[in-house]
């Protein structure tokens, strides 16, 4: 039907007041005549708040918005001249603004008719007993009648439609609930409650048709008579429901009916009026009454009447589609005019379509649930509304996971429909299928068949999207098609017949697709479906072949794949791979056999693992014949082949000569095509293990030393034969020199862990073993005699080592021996190493010079890790010297330099240490004493020697001064660490060296006189730096005096004083002209900051509160002599520390005491810290103050609402002192804390009195409806009201 002419067009913007194009736009719609005049003003007056002047536009003058130059008057909004920026507008203004906004308004209109609709519920609960059920029928009726009569005049007023279109949706869903009132309370029984019955449905269905047909408040809603009937009639059904069987029919009726109903209007309407209307069968109200009434009807059948939920699964499952339905037929209508203009409806947005949307599946699936088990039929009947609604998302939006929805849904719907079989029909399917297959015990198998069609199904429908070019679905339909047909495979793969079968179906269905659309993965996967469905079909006829057998098998099959890939044919590189497959699937059959021959086991010992050389002649044969680009692809995996087969052929004696030299000769030949040091390396390697083979089997009983002699001449001839084929072939030479190298490394461990053997008794020193070695020897002086290399070198001295080593060996087998001689070789290579510079007068040495020393050097330090004797010290005095004269050579080597001088102080303390072992009595303190006094002593040592040591070990003075510096350091750690452990005799020298330690620092911190740049750390003087350490190290020996007997008599005396005596000491310090001593004033001023505190920390539990209070006077004479007042914050912190002490000495235990000073403490900062009182810091004083004030306000709050009368008191404090200093925290905090205290105490007076709880919802939700109404009407009022107060409260602090 069509809509009326003057049906009118609500278009709803939504744009900040502060648009560019506002005004531009208004004339714009003014001169096309889409808005009036006096709109227009009304628009400027109640969004428009800044300064306008409305004036007559003159043609041809200067305008700030755009006109048409052919107009002689409009009258438009136009800015000043030189119109400011609009001011970002402040948070709560945002926030006070966005009240009066659409959402908010419905928020506050949903939250206000929740309250009364709860409130009056309960109101009504506690007195309900009372009435009748007419009486109760007439709440309810009544109740309906205020909500119309509320929207009736809500849509007489021009600025309430939110309002009234909310009351208007609450009283619509109220009316299906006033039927079903009306057959629960029984009315059809008394011929009195006829009468109500029937004024109620006439007022009812005549509210219903007045709401529906008013266009002021709706102009959206469905014309014609069938809807009306549609929303009626679901509220009719709710009658009847006290006879039998009506329920399950009613629900019925209006699922099906409603679907009728709206499917029929919907597709009789003509093109132009779904456009005018495209959010009428979409998710308007009329779509949203229904669905409330279609659920309220299944929620009343499943869980008031009690109707068993699986007969209404076809009834849920319609309702979900026929919400799908119309959410579809709502997007494919979206493109509309008003759409292409830009015009959207706030209920027609895509967010809310998808809900509705999801709403729908989630009731398909519902449907389907609840039916699932019951009753298949309908369960079939949902399915195939779901595979409907997924068909048409596939054909709009693609997606793959409806793909996979539509492919879940189908297969269940297949086990839906073998439900329906009959179960004799099913067992005899099933019987003649299990004996055509062999299956009877295996029934569950034959689903790898019957499915199959299913597969094929899918695999058509990808085609289609495939000829659809939808590649996103053909890929996704591919992989599941793959990976459904590989589940079929494997649930028949037990069975021979089904898994053959399977095998050969896949076989076929996948080169029918290959053949319509050829792709390399369809290529590669049909290729080894007929491999598996050759190799399956073999099995079903041969069961009992041997895995030698099916290797033969496999083997014969990969040559005929490799010889087929020599075509020119897609599937060349298909056959290749799979060659390989087949290739490695046959060794891993005679890998079985083999693996036990590996572990000795040769009982049933064969030649069959030999078949298995033919993979690399087959595969150097195909390199052979390939172009370059192939060659070398193949000639590498021959390679891998060869050294592959190694692992099948090599435990047995039969086998292991025949596999190595096969391999030996293909690798020769391999390197022919591939010529690099890795395919000649591989030859000689094989070669070598021919040879090796052979001494094996010609010479089983070759101990460790005659195969270390072997070894020894194999590489010495290795080198010998670079030598000679050097000049013929170099990738020969190469490779024979690197497995000369690697055999030398391995002939040299052998030797090492010979001689370890040795020295740990578990061997005998030979002169085979020395034999091999001065082989080895030779053959690396024979490899470098021409071209001396560092690597030479070190192996050279790797030889001498293990040559003293054998040497030794055949005496007594002492580590400590051997420690001395790499002392003596580390010695000897160093002093050799000056004499040869010297000699030729080199600038540089070889690494290797620099290197042995080390070596030898370390390897005598992990031979005596363990040894601790009287002369260790000695032992590690003659390392740190070869690390000296290593690191005094270059610059490069002075971290060397720095070990060996740290050595010469380990040496020292190993000396200190020996006898300090020996000795009797003393504590841990007496040791680290005196290793503080060793330290301090090496540190003054390095001073005087500094004129020789400078010169000898090439240090600048400042290095030999850091190096004191480093022993000064570990002496005053040392001396510090004393503290914490006892001492017993060592008092006085431990302050003797406190003493020297403090001295030192503090001597080190006096100013230079020379004019040199001062260093500085973390923005520091070195020499300030200085006086702080000694003033840490005179703190430190102050402890110390404490245990002498004097001083620690005289100080518990004055124990409580001591914060006041520091105060006199840190003003001496303060006031002393430091500066005409030669030092810098500022350590001094500093300690005497920090020296009460120390002090009064060491002193706190036995402190006065006088002495607080004195130490607080003191930092006050710091603030007014220094102008820094924030040394007052530690007088308010000590002050605060003094009252704490006093109250808990008056009793006064309520932590109000103590939070109060507290926060006080803040405010204080928070006035007079200058920082703060900047302007760019407003912020951060303004939170300090708040943070501060909540403390003082808050507390009483959470603690004391007992006595509600001191929070009240705070907060009254807070109010009237802010209001008074124009202070806004104070404000802000005391208010906050007024209204907690007063809600509180309300919710507290309702628990005790429940019925005015009720009474005060039922009154805040009219109060939350009345200031949604007042928001929309008075939007413009409320924000220059809150505008002004919060401009006024900016001018305060």
């Amino acid at each position: 039907m069509s809509s009326p002419p003057d049906h009118p067009l609500i278009i709803q913007l939504r744009l900040p007041s502060s648009h560019p194009q506002l005004l531009e736009g208004l004339d714009i719609w003014l001169r096309l005549g889409l808005i009036s005049d006096a709109k227009v003003r009304q628009i400027c007056r109640e969004y428009l708040v800044c300064s306008v002047i409305l004036q007559p536009q003159i043609e041809n003058l200067p305008q700030d918005v755009l006109t048409s130059a052919t107009r002689s008057k409009s009258v438009i909004a136009t800015l000043p001249p030189k119109p400011k920026a609009p001011a970002k507008p402040n948070v709560l203004t945002s926030m006070f603004q966005s009240l009066g906004e659409e959402l908010s308004v419905r928020w506050l209109l949903f939250l206000g008719v929740f309250l009364v609709v709860l409130s009056s519920g309960v109101l009504a609960a506690s007195q309900w007993e009372r009435f009748p059920a007419i009486g109760q029928y007439g709440v309810l009726l009544a109740y309906t009648l205020s909500f119309y009569g509320f929207t009736f005049w809500a849509g007489k007023q021009t600025n309430l439609k939110l309002t009234a279109q909310t009351l208007l949706i609450v009283t619509l869903l109220l009316v299906p609930v006033n039927f079903w009132a009306m057959d629960s309370f029984s009315l059809w029984n008394n011929p009195i409650n006829w009468i109500i019955l029937a004024f109620g449905s006439l007022v009812l269905s005549t509210i219903t048709v007045l709401l529906s047909r008013n266009r002021t408040i709706i102009s959206n809603f469905p014309s014609g008579n069938l809807p009306l009937f549609n929303i009626l009639g679901l509220s009719y059904l709710h009658w009847g429901w006290k006879i039998s069987g009506f329920p399950l029919i009613a629900v019925y009726l209006a699922m099906v009916g409603t679907t009728l109903i709206i499917v029929y209007q919907n597709l009789r309407q003509t093109r132009k009026n779904s456009d005018a209307q495209n959010d009428i069968w979409g998710i308007g109200i009329y779509f949203a009454v229904i669905v409330y009434e279609l659920l309220g009807i299944l929620s009343r059948a499943i869980f008031i009447v009690g109707v068993n939920v699986t007969q209404l699964g076809l009834a849920i499952g319609l309702c979900g589609w026929l919400t799908v339905w119309l959410v579809e037929r709502n997007l494919t209508s979206n493109s509309s005019p008003q759409t292409e203009m830009g015009v959207s409806n706030p209920t027609n947005t895509p967010s809310i379509a998808s809900i509705w949307e999801k709403l729908g599946g989630i009731l398909l699936f519902l449907g389907w649930l609840v039916s699932v088990f019951n009753e298949p039929w309908q369960a079939i009947t949902v399915s195939g509304l779901s595979l409907w609604v997924f068909s048409q998302r596939l054909g709009k939006y693609s997606f793959q996971i409806d793909l996979l929805a539509f492919f879940v849904i189908g297969l269940q719907t297949i086990w839906l429909g073998w439900r329906l079989v009959p179960g004799e029909l099913q067992e005899l399917i099933i019987n003649i299928a299990a004996n055509l297959t062999n299956a009877q015990n295996q029934h569950f198998v034959l689903l790898s068949l019957a499915l199959f069609p299913y597969l094929v199904l899918m695999v058509t429908l990808t085609n289609r999207f495939h000829r659809a070019n939808k590649p996103n679905l053909v890929m996704f339909g591919d992989q599941l098609s793959v990976l459904f047909g590989v589940s079929l495979t494997m649930l028949g793969i037990i069975n021979p017949t089904v898994r053959s079968l399977n095998l050969l179906f896949s076989t076929i269905t996948l080169a029918t697709v290959t053949k319509q659309r050829s792709s390399i993965s369809l290529i590669y996967l049909t290729h080894i479906t007929g491999v598996l469905t050759l190799c399956s079909s073999i099995n079903w006829w041969f069961p009992n072949l041997s895995y030698e057998i099916w290797a033969v098998f496999l083997l014969t099959l990969m040559v005929g794949e490799w010889i087929f890939s020599w075509r020119e044919t897609v599937w060349k590189n298909s056959a290749w791979y799979i060659g390989l497959g087949l290739a490695t699937v046959s060794f891993f059959l005679l890998w079985i056999k083999a693996e036990a021959f590996w572990y000795g086991n040769l009982a049933n010992a064969d030649y069959w693992r030999t078949i298995w050389l033919i993979t690399p002649l087959t595969l150097t044969a195909l390199g052979s014949r390939s172009s370059e680009a192939s060659q070398k692809t193949k000639i590498f995996v021959s390679i891998i082949a060869v050294l592959s087969a190694q692992l099948l052929t090599f435990p047995l004696a039969g086998t292991r000569l025949i596999g190595l030299g096969v391999g030996t000769a293909v690798m020769f030949v391999n390197t022919r095509y591939l010529r690099n040091q890795t395919t000649a390396g591989t030859t000689i390697g094989l070669g070598l293990s021919v040879i090796v083979a052979t001494l094996w089997q010609v010479f089983p009983n070759l101990g460790l030393s005659g195969w270390l002699m072997v070894n020894a001449l194999a590489v010495l001839g290795l080198w010998v034969a670079r030598k000679l084929l050097f000049n013929r072939t170099q990738i020969y030479a190469l490779a024979a020199d690197k497995w000369a190298i690697a055999l030398c490394i391995l002939e040299l461990l052998g030797i090492s862990v010979h001689s370890y053997l040795i020295y740990s008794g578990n061997a005998i020193a030979g002169i085979p073993y020395f034999i091999a070695t001065a082989i080895a020897l030779t053959a690396i002086i024979y490899r470098s005699w021409q071209q001396p290399t560092n690597w030479a070198f070190l192996g050279i001295g790797w030889c001498l080592e293990l040559l003293v080593a054998e040497i030794l060996g055949f005496g007594e087998h002492s580590i400590i021996k051997i420690g001395i001689a790499n002392i003596a070789l580390g010695l000897t290579t160093q002093l050799f190493g000056e004499w040869w510079r010297r000699k030729y007068q080199l600038t540089n040495l070889p690494s290797s010079f620099h290197i042995l020393p080390l070596i030898y050097g370390a390897f005598s330090v992990i031979l005596r890790f363990n040894t601790f004797t009287d002369w260790t010290g000695l032992y590690s005095l003659g390392v740190a010297l070869i690390l000296i004269g290593i690191g005094r050579r270059k610059e490069e080597f002075k971290p060397l330099l720095y070990f060996g001088i740290i050595g010469v102080s380990i040496s020292a303390y190993e000396l200190l240490f020996y006898q300090m072992s020996q000795a009797t009595g003393g504590a841990l303190g007496d040791g680290l004493i005196a290793m503080s006094a060793l330290g301090a002593t090496i540190m003054y040592a390095y001073r005087i020697l500094s004129p020789w040591l400078i010169s000898y070990l090439y240090l600048t003075p400042k290095e030999l001064k850091n190096i004191a510096h480093l022993h000064w350091v570990w002496s005053s750690c040392l001396f510090l660490a004393a503290i914490t452990v006892p001492i017993q005799v060592n008092l006085s020298v431990g302050i003797g060296t406190g003493l020297l330690l403090m001295r030192y620092a503090i001597w080190q911190g006096r100013k230079n006189t020379l004019n040199i740049p001062v260093q500085r750390y973390w923005g520091i003087e070195i020499d300030e730096i200085w006086v702080y350490l000694g003033l840490i190290e005179a703190a430190i020996v102050n402890i110390y005096l404490q245990h002498l007997p004097v001083v620690s008599f005289i100080g518990k005396l004055l124990l409580p004083w001591r914060g006041a005596l520091a105060c006199i000491v840190a003003y001496f310090l303060y006031i002393i002209p430091w500066e005409n001593w030669g030092w810098s004033k500022t350590p001094w001023q500093r300690a005497a900051y920090i020296l009460p505190l120390f002090i009064i920390w060491q002193t706190q539990q036995q402190i006065y509160p006088i002495t607080l209070v004195l130490c607080a006077g003191f930092y006050i004479f710091l603030a007014i002599v220094t102008s820094q007042l924030r040394f007052t914050y530690l007088s308010v912190a000590l002050i605060d520390w003094a009252l704490f002490r006093e109250f808990n000495h008056l009793g006064l235990t309520d932590s109000l005491w103590y939070v109060t000073p507290i926060g006080l403490s803040f405010l204080y900062i928070a006035q007079i810290d200058q920082q703060l009182r900047l302007p760019e810091s407003k912020s951060i004083r303004h939170s300090l103050r708040i943070l501060s004030s909540s403390l003082i306000c808050g507390w009483p709050v959470l603690f004391h609402q007992n006595l509600p009368f001191i929070p009240g008191i705070f907060s009254l404090i807070a109010i009237f002192v802010g209001l008074a200093l124009r202070v806004r925290a104070f404000l802000y905090v005391g208010t906050a804390a007024f209204l907690i205290t007063s809600i509180y105490q309300l919710v507290i007076f309702s628990l005790s009195y429940s019925f005015l709880k009720w009474i005060v919802g039922l009154l805040v939700g009219i109060l939350l409806i009345y200031i949604a109404a007042n928001f929309e009407t008075r939007r413009t009022q409320i924000n220059i009201l809150i505008r002004n107060t919060i401009n006024e409260f900016e001018n305060w602090e």
